[in-house]
Order: structure tokens, then C-alpha cells, then sequence
């Protein structure tokens, strides 16, 4: 038994599985027993409650690995994630292309999407790296560069598959991750427009991406380029205040295509209604507040980084999938955590969890659920690193914070 975990946590997460596991199935049931070859309406449910099954034992080996041993094979999680990327190129390994894009691997009858792995392994090292280079990161070449050119080889070759809309999520992370860590402003700026220039130059050059891109701005032909995002909104119209009921929705019945993956929010805003929409919503703001308490109380630079990298990429995911659902984004293809079908993304939600409930074991006071509002809104930090962080400087997050009072990891 773990000590320590923050209960709160823990129970947001089984909370969130659990909507994915219902939604899942209300959005399939039908499709499946109208499909012969499926065998029955539960055919998509058997395998998510498999992977769910599989998530949930990763997540309790993760919670039970001190953290502080990714820290030591941060470079060879990197590297090995980043060669199950690179082999999703090759053709006797990579698996088959879905509209134009080749991201996962086949091994032994089943699939993965490395580009899913490599986001957890990319946050462990970034959390070493900030760590160890803390002092330093005002630095461009000596210090912030090196990190920036990991990023973006990955990134690179996440958007070559392609897949933007996994490039985009990992260069945001890894943009908190920095500006956290106390990296200069006018140096992620200095990164910045030039990524920005150079992704939409590739956008511009990619036909699928570019139709994206025009539907969203253009609205689109309803019966065509504009179909699903537009039937994804009348399902989210219907849903009122209190939703159809767990079952009685229309639009997944064939009118919005992957209505189980990328668009399962509509399912739950048709058949939950309004209520249950911010329901969803509430639970990933509780989430990512959780996620910032255990970084604050992290008794190490490391752990807070790590903390802060995990939490960002479940609410950057979830922000990026809702964001499309409700046409406040172009289509990404980026799956809802916890709740949208899909192994990868699932297993590698429930892996992050588990790193996070490890981390709030080892936090420097026992973690609690109320909310205290204190001057210092880092928490974590003396006066002298809280004043070194407004000014953008590097921060130390290992010190212990009350209300009240201030105390460094040192006891000075």
C-alpha cells in the first residue's frame, strides 16, 4: 500500500476511466451489433475494459517505482521510444495507413502508437534535464538549447507521420515545461515564431492538414468536408440541459464518423446534456489542480518537473480534443484521455497517473484537499527563488511551503 497518495487523485482518475468505459459503449453498441463481423453490440466495450485492465496494472506498478529512478534512465527511455517512432516508417513494422498518416506499430496481432510512449519518456527527460541544468537555463546555447533541439526532433518527426496534431501538444508541454522551469521569455519567443512559421508552411503543404484548416475557417460542405465537425454540434445543441440519457443519442448512429475516438465528447454532450459536459470539464480542471499541488509539495526540483510535464499533457490533450469538438479548433486528431477509445492513449494516461500518485507519496507534507490561498502562488518556493521566478530566473521547487511561513529544503 502506498502512503501518502493523494486520495483526491486517485479518485478523479477512476472517475474519468469510468465515463470513458459507459460513453465507449453507448457510442459503439449499436454500430457493433449492426456489423456482422463485430459479433455482438459489446465488441468494443470487451476491448476497452481489456485495456482499461491493462492501464490499470501499469498504473499501480508505476505508483509503487519510485519516481526518482526514470531520472537515471531518462536518455534510454528517450532513445528506445524514439526508435519505435522512426520504425513506424518502416514497412514490414508500421502498420496500416490511416487517411494518409502512419503511426502505428504491429506486433504480435495487436498495435501501438509510439508517438504516445515517447511523449512520457520525453517528459522524464525533460524534468532531469531542468533539474540538473537549472542554474544555467538563462543560457541559450549552454543551457536551453540542447533541450529545444530534443524537442523538436521529436516533434519532427511526430509531424512527418504526419500527425500536427501530436507535434503541436508536445512542443506545447515542453513549452510549460520551460517557462515553468524558469526559462527566459524572449528565449521561448526566439523558438517559438520560428516553429510557428514552419509548421504552418508545412500545413500549407499538406493536403489533408490544409482541408482542415479551410473547413474550420470556412465552415466547409456540410455533406462533406464540414460533415462530421457539424453533426458533431448538432449532437452537442440536442443534448439541452440534461442530455437524451445514457443510450437514446442519435448522431452516433452513423453521422459523425470516429464518434468513439475523437469525437466522443459529442456523445456525451448529446446524452449527458449541458451538465454532463461540464461535468467532464470539471473533473480534468480537478485533475490538473491536483496534478499542481503534488508539483508544489514535490520534495525535488526533478519530481516537480516531472509532476508538472504529466499534468500538462492530460489537460493540453483534453484542452486540444475539446477545443475541436466545440469548433474552437481545427481537427487534430487528438483523442479525449481517459475517456476516448483508443489502447495507446489510454494505457499511457493511466502510466502517467500512476508516476503522479508515486510522487505525492513522497511529498514533503501530506497532501490535502483544501485549497489555501497564500501570497505566494508558486507555494514551493522561498523568497529569494520566488522573486528569481517573477523575474524569470530558474526556481528550485523542493521547498516546503506553508501559510505563513517559508521554508527552504535546507531548513535556512
Amino acid at each position: 500500500m502506498i502512503k501518502n497518495v493523494d486520495k483526491t487523485l486517485v479518485i478523479i482518475t477512476i472517475l474519468l476511466v469510468s465515463v470513458g468505459i459507459v460513453m465507449v459503449y453507448s457510442a459503439t453498441s449499436i454500430m457493433c451489433a449492426k456489423t456482422d463481423w463485430m459479433g455482438g453490440s459489446a465488441y468494443y466495450l470487451k476491448k476497452e475494459l481489456f485495456r482499461v485492465a491493462l492501464g490499470s496494472v501499469l498504473m499501480i506498478i508505476a505508483a509503487k517505482i519510485d519516481y526518482r529512478h526514470y531520472k537515471r534512465m531518462s536518455w534510454l527511455l528517450l532513445s528506445g521510444t524514439g526508435l519505435l517512432l522512426v520504425a513506424t516508417a518502416i514497412p514490414n513494422l508500421a502498420g496500416d495507413s490511416v487517411k494518409g498518416a502512419t503511426r502505428w506499430l504491429d506486433i504480435g496481432g495487436g498495435s501501438f502508437q509510439p508517438s504516445e510512449f515517447i511523449k512520457i519518456a520525453l517528459i522524464i527527460y525533460l524534468a532531469e534535464y531542468l533539474a540538473k541544468k537549472g542554474k544555467i537555463l538563462d543560457r541559450f546555447w549552454g543551457g536551453f538549447a540542447v533541450a529545444v533541439i530534443v524537442v523538436g526532433a521529436i516533434a519532427t518527426i511526430v509531424a512527418l507521420q504526419p500527425n500536427y496534431g501530436m507535434a503541436i501538444a508536445i512542443i506545447m508541454v515542453s513549452a510549460i515545461m520551460f517557462f515553468v522551469a524558469g526559462v527566459p521569455v524572449k528565449f521561448l519567443a526566439y523558438i517559438g515564431l520560428p516553429s510557428v512559421a514552419a509548421l504552418t508552411f508545412a500545413i500549407m503543404h499538406s493536403d489533408h492538414a490544409h482541408r482542415r484548416i479551410v473547413t474550420f475557417i470556412q465552415g466547409g460542405d456540410l455533406l462533406d468536408a464540414g460533415f462530421q465537425i457539424n453533426q458533431s454540434l448538432i449532437a452537442l445543441g440536442t443534448g439541452g440541459m440534461i442530455g437524451k440519457g445514457i443510450g437514446n443519442g442519435v448522431q452516433k448512429l452513423f453521422y459523425v464518423p470516429e464518434i468513439h475516438t475523437d469525437f466522443i465528447f459529442a456523445v456525451i454532450g448529446e446524452e449527458l446534456g449541458f451538465i454532463g459536459a461540464v461535468g467532464v470539464l470539471a473533473l480534468f480542471l480537478l485533475f490538473s489542480w491536483r496534478g499542481l499541488k503534488i508539483a508544489m509539495r514535490s520534495p525535488d526540483g526533478y519530481g516537480c518537473y516531472l509532476a508538472i510535464g504529466l499534468t500538462a499533457m492530460i489537460f493540453v490533450n483534453a484542452a486540444l480534443n475539446i477545443g475541436v469538438v466545440l469548433r474552437l479548433l481545427p481537427t487534430t486528431g487528438i483523442p479525449l484521455p481517459f475517456i476516448s477509445y483508443g489502447g495507446s492513449s489510454l494505457v499511457v494516461a493511466m502510466i502517467s497517473c500512476g508516476i503522479l500518485f508515486n510522487i505525492s507519496s513522497h511529498a514533503t507534507r501530506p497532501l490535502k484537499s483544501d485549497l489555501v490561498v497564500v501570497e505566494n502562488p508558486i507555494g514551493g518556493l522561498d523568497e529569494n527563488n520566488y522573486s528569481r521566478w517573477r523575474h524569470r530566473g530558474t526556481l528550485d521547487p523542493g521547498a516546503e511551503h506553508s501559510a505563513g511561513a517559508s521554508v527552504s529544503p535546507s531548513g535556512h
